[in-house]
């Protein structure tokens, strides 16, 4: 008997390869016949929460901007050295209450509670693709249940303290860049409408950015859960699979159709030695396509189709 495995595994698992037998003709390896998808629809909906949040940033910069924008124009008419005093005083309170009216507004959206959401709903997505692969490939069901439960718990869990990090991290740093504007456009005698458009395209800046983490941070999670699906299922090696697009950068064109080991990541850039699977890098969209291998496939809970 294998070692670590009970008795009842070892005959599920003789059962399985019984059922897979014919589908590999003969052969130890049999190379997946379905790509799993890049979960788009996450992207767009990770794109829309981060967009209601920070629509909500943008309200509460609205309501106190003309305040700001009154006390500048009354320095700018009555210019003393110490005018900025005046100024950088003001803008601290002015800050201060955008804060706090920022943050009631974002405890009634529950960030967290959608990113939960939209984690649970990747890794239903990524369940139905990794279900399609092995149906399609091998011709057996993959219960869903064991993927549903305690699995991927972990894995979800620091995606979304991640995420919940990285989206509140916006905001904070608007914030702190609107100090910098205003002080240096009143000391080098910008116009009070030029400082007022720096911190709107400040804000367009934080804006983009919640925008540039929907791809990469639903990609990474559905590389995880994908690599986690394949791993357990006994998954050694899987084809570098690209989108096949105009946006493919060139290093991870130069990877498609080729052949890597889950324990072996390949080079994605060739200056600095950067290792990563397909899926983990910045705004990658490139997806693994599994390599079944006869004698270590184990998908513990099957049903016969």
């Amino acid at each position: 008997m294998e070692m670590g495995i009970s008795v009842d595994e070892r005959l599920q698992k003789e059962a399985i390869q019984e059922l897979i037998r014919k589908k590999f003709h003969g052969h130890d390896v049999l190379i997946s016949k379905y790509t799993p998808a890049f979960p788009a629809g996450m992207e767009r909906e990770y794109a829309r929460v981060s967009r209601q949040y920070m629509r909500l940033f943008k309200e509460s910069i609205e309501e106190e901007i003309p305040a700001l924008k009154e006390q500048i124009m009354k320095e700018r008419g009555t210019y003393r050295v110490d005018g900025i005093n005046d100024v950088m005083v003001l803008l601290e309170r002015v800050l201060d209450r955008i804060q706090k009216k920022f943050t009631e507004k974002e405890q009634g959206y529950g960030l967290r509670r959608k990113l939960e959401s939209l984690a649970n709903m990747t890794r239903k997505l990524t369940i139905r693709e990794w279900k399609k692969a092995v149906d399609r490939t091998l011709g057996i069901n993959l219960l869903e249940d064991y993927y549903m439960g305690e699995f991927f718990q972990t894995e979800l869990d620091r995606w979304v303290d991640e995420n919940v990090s990285l989206i509140k991290t916006i905001p904070a740093d608007t914030l702190g860049d609107m100090r910098v504007i205003v002080k240096d456009g009143f000391l080098n005698g910008k116009s009070t409408s030029s400082i007022l458009k720096e911190i709107q395209n400040r804000y367009n800046v934080g804006k983009s950015h919640a925008r540039l983490l929907a791809r990469d941070q639903v990609g990474k999670l559905n590389a995880s859960v994908t690599e986690a699906q394949q791993r357990d299922a006994g998954i050694e090696e899987y084809i570098w699979d690209d989108c096949g697009d105009s946006r493919v950068r060139k290093s991870h064109k130069a990877l498609n159709g080729k052949r890597f080991r889950w324990d072996d990541p390949p080079i994605v850039d060739r200056k600095t030695g950067r290792r990563c699977h397909p899926g983990k890098d910045y705004q990658c969209r490139c997806r693994p396509k599994p390599v079944f291998k006869f004698g270590t496939f184990n998908a513990l809970i099957v049903k016969k189709q």
